[in-house]
């Protein structure tokens, strides 16, 4: 009998999603709970499981496709279900096997029932899979995607995480050689160069393609200008000095993007329509009370903004803990939606790559987002003489239509004050 499994609703307001990829192909076997696909929508990027067990007998969509909700998205054959407790994938043990459960061999075909007693279970994580394995492996996108991009087999690597999940320590455990095994000698590799008049075409997909339409929609919407500051944060350096000790005593790590945050917090008393959204509908300025400072996050699957909510309330630890924990959950996949959306101003940092300064992009509807840079020792003159100083530069873009130019310079000078005398911080307990 034939089942055909629509998309399901995957969040409030979402009316269609993209296929990023297929874990099935025609003619699996599959069983309930079994991821058949990614899918990324609006807001997240999402695994499909199946409802039902079976043989898939029709894929709806390609990678790349939009596909409708309540439109078809699998076709299985639930008349294959008992195949799908009974086998793996391919061959399946003969009727006359054992009803009991045995380990399998590394190899070979089944003994004789008169043979001896089966050899104990491979230890090798690197064996074939058990029976029934392959189609009850559990794992979030991203871990799947670090798998494929390892060249992992996901279905050979045994899940410590809740309910058997396959994590990101798990593959590294998998790929990691045993401590005592001579590690082989390796040529070193050269860098793929391609043919001289040879293309490739890469299909922007998932959470890129989105990445790609927001970037597009900042630009069309609001009109950008940036303004370059530079700090000297030779004070700043120093009471991060002071404090990493303090902070890690507490389990904490504290960088400089929470002391900083809690300056443009402080800074925003003065200019509160620098943390605002803009409603274009009704062409309004939304100014916010709360705080919601997000942080642009590099992640294996793309470009993430979790926010951290109500900065305004929160001491530097404070922040230092909520952002550091968020940021870790981001980049395993583990955040919640309500912990990527409602941002009311955004932050976003390459320093530790490198780079004098970058001119960001807004992340509308937000009218405001604050490049910040490398700190570096540079020469510079103070009192009449040359002396080496901590510098950085600040780059804020704003949404012209909003925010004009004297405003934009006189909040970023505003921020500047405040991160070279950054004592003032310190009597900000909350």
């Amino acid at each position: 009998m034939a089942f055909v499994f629509e998309l399901p609703e995957v969040g409030e307001g979402v009316v269609e999603a993209e296929v990023v990829s297929w874990n099935v192909a025609v003619g699996d076997v599959v069983a309930v709970d079994q991821p058949l696909c990614e899918i990324t929508t609006d807001k997240a990027q999402l695994e499909i499981s199946s409802p039902k067990a079976g043989r898939v007998l029709k894929l709806h969509g390609e990678p790349g496709d939009i596909i409708g909700v309540h439109t078809p998205l699998v076709e299985i054959d639930t008349g294959a279900a008992g195949e799908a407790s009974a086998a793996p994938e391919a061959a399946a043990p003969p009727a006359s096997a054992p009803a009991a459960p045995v380990p399998a061999p590394a190899a070979a075909a089944p003994a004789p029932a008169a043979a001896a007693p089966p050899p104990a279970a491979p230890t090798s994580t690197t064996g074939p899979s058990l029976p029934g394995q392959r189609g009850q492996t559990k794992a979030t996108p991203a871990v799947r995607r670090n798998a494929r991009e390892q060249g992992i087999d996901i279905h050979q690597v045994p899940g410590t995480g809740r309910g058997g999940r396959v994590t990101h320590d798990d593959l590294a455990s998998f790929r990691a050689p045993a401590a005592d095994a001579p590690l082989p000698k390796v040529a070193p590799a050269l860098p793929q160069v391609m043919p001289s008049g040879a293309e490739e075409r890469v299909k922007i997909l998932g959470i890129r393609r989105k990445i790609a339409e927001q970037m597009v929609k900042s630009k069309h919407t609001a009109p950008h200008f940036t303004y370059v500051e530079e700090v000297d944060c030779t004070e700043l350096v120093a009471l991060r000095k002071k404090m990493k000790p303090l902070a890690a005593e507490r389990g904490i790590k504290l960088t400089y993007i929470p002391i900083i945050m809690k300056a443009a917090s402080l800074v925003m008393r003065s200019f509160p329509n620098v943390n605002a959204v803009m409603d274009e509908e009704a062409f309004e300025l939304v100014v916010k009370g709360d705080h919601n400072f997000g942080i642009s996050c590099d992640t294996p699957n793309g470009l993430f903004v979790p926010v951290v909510k109500n900065v305004e309330q929160k001491s530097i630890l404070h922040i230092a803990a909520d952002m550091e924990d968020l940021v870790e959950r981001t980049r395993a996949g583990k955040a919640r939606l309500d912990e990527l959306r409602g941002g009311t101003f955004t932050l976003t940092s390459v320093g530790s790559i490198g780079g004098v300064l970058a001119t960001p992009i807004l992340n509308v509807p937000e009218v405001a987002i604050l490049g910040i840079n490398a700190i570096r020792d540079q020469a510079v003159v103070r009192d009449g003489e040359v002396v080496v100083r901590k510098m950085m530069y600040l780059s804020p873009s704003f949404d012209h239509r909003i925010i004009d130019g004297a405003v934009g310079a006189r909040f970023t000078a505003a921020l500047k004050a405040v991160l070279e005398n950054p004592e003032r911080l310190l009597l900000e307990l909350s």
